[in-house]
């Protein structure tokens, strides 16, 4: 089964034909909690359906993520082919505006592509597209719609082929549950009014979730992002050479560098970048851990 929504205590999945709720099962919820891990949208696991369990997460291919206000990683969505950045082209539009959201999706892997909506709205769209692909030095496609119109779907065909994952991201307002009801061909997110004083459309999806569109791919609708300053970056290795330095002063030799006592990593260095480093998939965040042997230090 995939997850395709993600509730308080309990899941929506789908096997590719029809969808059904699921609990995690309290076993499968203990391995993912010793492993500082859980599930998002867009995971893959085996279902029991005698009682409705989520039995075993299968590995990911990626998983997009961000920081939480208190430094802690927030799942997103997992197994992602590509990363729609949405903006509009009207009064809340700056063409670096979605550079956080490339961070992310380059933190994971994931391809990303610029989609500005509101093109029919735009006094000068051309320029704006312009603007937005010298922001990204050229490295991103960059692709302006009317996100009513049906030859958006077009537009956006060569990343919506069949078993593809895409997964739009957004601040609020800028027509992302437009673009999902155009690429489905029915209405299945509600929309909200434009607001006229300052064209920002009302904040209409509230959670996560993943659509199966009729070509075959699938999209993922989810709610505007704040802070997106708080975008996980892919640091080069030799940034976190002085953490690796200070994980070797550690009381205990298999410091995870969370509340242990003694760990001279939290003490010497700010939390969100300790956290950055633990999260980074890259060799660095395993050198300490490689180079200790699980003995006391003193």
């Amino acid at each position: 089964m995939r997850i395709i929504e993600q509730h308080r205590s309990e899941y929506r999945v789908h096997d590719g034909v029809a969808a059904c709720t699921a609990r995690i099962h309290p076993a499968l919820l203990k391995q993912l909690g010793a492993a500082s891990d859980g599930l998002a949208v867009g995971d893959w696991a085996l279902f029991d359906d005698d009682g409705g369990w989520l039995v075993a997460a299968l590995p990911r291919h990626n998983l997009l993520c961000r920081h939480r206000e208190d430094g802690r990683l927030q799942r997103l969505v997992a197994n992602v082919d590509t990363v729609f950045m949405v903006m509009g082209l009207d009064g809340d539009f700056s063409a670096e505006g979605l550079l956080p959201y490339r961070q992310m999706a380059d933190a994971a892997d994931v391809a990303a592509v610029a989609v500005l909506t509101k093109r029919d709205r735009a006094p000068d769209a051309d320029a704006q597209v312009r603007a937005v692909t010298a922001a990204f030095g050229g490295g991103v496609p960059v692709v302006s719609v009317n996100a009513r119109a049906p030859d958006t779907v077009s537009l956006l065909a060569p990343w919506l082929g069949a078993g593809q994952t895409v997964a739009l991201f957004g601040s609020s307002g800028v027509g992302k549950s437009t673009l999902t009801n155009t690429l489905m061909g029915t209405e299945v997110q509600r929309t909200g009014a434009t607001q006229a004083l300052d064209d920002l459309g009302r904040h209409t999806t509230t959670a996560r979730s993943l659509r199966l569109l009729p070509g075959g791919a699938c999209l993922v609708d989810t709610p505007g992002l704040r802070a997106v300053h708080r975008m996980p970056t892919v640091p080069q290795r030799e940034d976190f050479a002085d953490l690796v330095a200070l994980a070797d002063g550690c009381r205990f030799a298999n410091c995870s560098h969370g509340n242990e006592p003694g760990c001279a990593v939290r003490a010497g260095a700010a939390s969100e970048r300790i956290d950055r480093w633990l999260a980074t998939p890259a060799p660095a965040a395993d050198v300490a851990s490689k180079s200790r042997s699980g003995r006391r230090r003193r």
